[in-house]
């Protein structure tokens, strides 16, 4: 197990699956957001291709070994126009990356991109529309999805109408069944959720924590797949649950000895490892979720278990009133011997004797503040195309009268006339005070 953790911790229980199998995830990281959060998913040893039109982006990638540089552009300005042109024209690098064995070996492929800019925004549709003809499916579902990141409401308006091309675009794979599951990241959520969090290496930026934790946690939540239980959540339900076309988001939370195990203190940690996590968690679970797991790790040789089974029948019971929508939700209890964190300083953290929640839920809508965003820009630009429309209907300033010089005329010596030629010989210290009003 070489991981080069960098600000990422992860749960002790990790180590007891480094050389046993489990699911394998690849990574197709698009522009500047897919680079940073691949470079995070790196460190942990998972399979990753970046690709990318800024040079200066890719040369910034401490981890990441696969590296596409798109030929003939040094970034995409934020134009999704340009960003697919840039993939069309280097249209044999990026099948090279899909055709990657890495790519058509794994169980699962994410593309990860942000939605704000030029270049992922282009490539997350366009990637995931080719992944089709590429993988195989597993149980008819689309082996396929994304890893998106999302403007908040303080970004520029381009940058936003930019997430709404790019969201829909996504929705319409969704929809037709052509995607599995698009885990968002929402700007908005991850700058509240960490506006006082330090890490063991110093303050942490919000981006940073953000890419670290998902890291983290997809990380965990496959190492947990590959524990033994006699009640286990397998890597196969896992698939099931990534394959399925819709909103996926996913966390977890610790339940330490001596907490409270009433049936709704049991339900409270629930909704709590869906607020605390990085992903976007404003879904409308009840009703729109069609897909989900709960499971929970706790100390095997407890003579006193932190979560008994009854414990976790009720816990069983409560997620499926979480996500009462979704019929058949996988769960698994499993006991393990290993605990402590690892952490990037390569220290192991003794801990006291704790439970870890996890939980996931693939829903078939937006998250409520993705929605808002989405209307209210639509509004925007109704609004803008109004003033606009009002103000072409009314005659232009003719700005011929003002062509007259106040002071004197200058005798044109080229055609762009005498105040603009750069090529016209350089005036005396006396001409100079008499133009000095012209800037």
């Amino acid at each position: 197990m070489d991981y080069k953790l960098g600000f990422i911790t992860l749960e002790g229980f990790v180590r007891g699956v480094a050389n046993k199998e489990s699911l394998k995830l690849c990574f197709i990281a698009c522009g500047q957001f897919g680079g940073k959060q691949g470079d995070e998913l790196a460190r942990l040893n998972h399979s990753v291709h970046a690709i990318n039109t800024a040079e200066t982006d890719l040369a910034d990638l401490k981890v990441i070994k696969n590296i596409i540089k798109l030929d003939n552009y040094n970034g995409a300005v934020k134009d999704i126009e340009r960003g697919q042109m840039a993939i069309r024209d280097n249209r044999e690098k990026v099948l090279s990356v899909l055709q990657h064995p890495d790519v058509t070996e794994a169980d699962f492929v994410f593309v990860a991109a942000g939605m704000g800019g030029g270049t992922g925004n282009a490539a997350a549709p366009m990637l995931l529309a080719n992944l089709a003809k590429i993988r195989k499916p597993f149980n008819g579902k689309p082996s396929y999805g994304g890893l998106i990141s999302v403007p908040g409401s303080w970004e520029q308006r381009g940058i936003k109408k930019n997430a709404r091309w790019g969201l829909s675009h996504i929705d319409d794979l969704i929809r037709e069944n052509a995607c599995g599951s698009v885990m968002i990241i929402d700007n908005e959520k991850l700058y509240n959720l960490t506006e006082s969090i330090f890490s063991d290496n110093g303050p942490l930026s919000w981006e940073d924590y953000g890419n670290s934790t998902i890291a983290a946690l997809i990380t965990e939540v496959l190492a947990l797949t590959a524990l033994p239980s006699g009640k286990t959540f397998d890597a196969d339900e896992l698939l099931d649950v990534l394959c399925t076309p819709g909103y996926f988001s996913f966390g977890k939370t610790i339940i330490k000895d001596g907490d409270s195990r009433e049936s709704n203190s049991l339900s409270s940690y629930i909704d709590r490892a869906f607020k605390s996590s990085p992903t976007a968690s404003d879904y409308d679970y009840e009703l729109d979720a069609i897909n989900g797991f709960v499971a929970v790790v706790h100390p095997k040789s407890s003579r006193n278990p932190i979560i008994t089974d009854s414990d976790f029948r009720t816990i069983e019971e409560n997620f499926g009133e979480y996500i009462a929508n979704a019929e058949k939700p996988h769960s698994g209890m499993i006991a393990n011997e290993d605990w402590g964190l690892i952490t990037g300083n390569g220290k192991v953290k003794g801990e006291d004797p704790k439970a870890l929640l996890y939980v996931g839920a693939v829903t078939d809508q937006l998250p409520a503040r993705i929605t808002q965003m989405l209307e209210e820009i639509e509004q925007e630009e109704k609004t803008l195309s109004e003033k606009k429309s009002k103000r072409a209907s009314q005659a232009p300033l003719d700005l011929s009268a003002f062509k007259k010089l106040d002071k004197r005329e200058f005798a044109a010596s080229s055609e762009v006339g005498n105040e603009f030629d750069l090529f016209a010989p350089s005036k005396s210290k006396d001409d100079e005070d008499d133009d000095n009003f012209l800037l």
